[in-house]
């Protein structure tokens, strides 16, 4: 099976769990978080524009990114939020891109948070949206990231609603609470089977 999957989905849906549920079927993943924390690392000149625009106060004493400053700052300005993947977006498309040149066989997935905003869907021949309810999403949030409530809502705010995702992506998977992300990813890897 040839393919490049773009999965995407709001903070606390479970796209990353169904990523890496996709990968024991046979997958190769890359998660775009990573490859993000990569192009803003100290000397690289992602981080160099980030701290001319945003000051030197969004770096560490030791000139690296203050992560959590720059969350404070971006999620609380959706103005400053788009400026950030501005900058970043274009390092991150080209390391993305070389990374499905030299995986270039078999199903890559491609686990987008901004993929539809980035552009990066199109480069994708199919796109899944993971979707969870708030209740859902907030219980994940602040158990993984321990961050309040409150915070935890900021950032779902942020994010476009479900709609938005809905009405771009090929499939949609609905990851509520109770549901078994693995076996979610089973039967969908079962239907791109049939399919192709």
């Amino acid at each position: 099976m040839e393919l490049i999957l773009g999965v995407t989905g709001g903070s606390g849906c479970g796209k990353s769990a169904f990523c890496e549920a996709l990968a024991k079927e046979g997958a190769h993943v890359l998660d775009a978080d990573a490859v993000a924390r990569e192009v803003v690392l100290k000397g690289k000149p992602a981080l160099k524009e980030l701290a001319f625009e945003f000051g030197e106060e969004i770096l560490t004493p030791n000139g690296e990114l203050d992560r959590k400053k720059m969350a404070g700052i971006v999620f609380a300005d959706k103005q400053k939020r788009d400026r950030l993947n501005e900058i970043t977006h274009k390092y991150i498309i080209e390391e993305i891109k070389a990374w499905l040149s030299a995986n270039a066989k078999g199903v890559r997935v491609l686990d987008v948070p901004l993929l539809f905003e980035s552009g990066l869907d199109t480069l994708c021949d199919r796109t899944v949206y993971v979707l969870a309810d708030q209740k859902a999403r907030l219980s994940r949030i602040v158990s993984r990231d321990g961050l309040s409530k409150e915070d935890a809502r900021k950032r779902i705010l942020a994010q476009p609603e479900g709609e938005f995702y809905i009405a771009r992506a090929d499939d949609v998977i609905e990851n509520n609470e109770g549901a078994d992300i693995v076996r979610l990813a089973k039967n969908y890897w079962l239907k791109l089977e049939k399919e192709s």
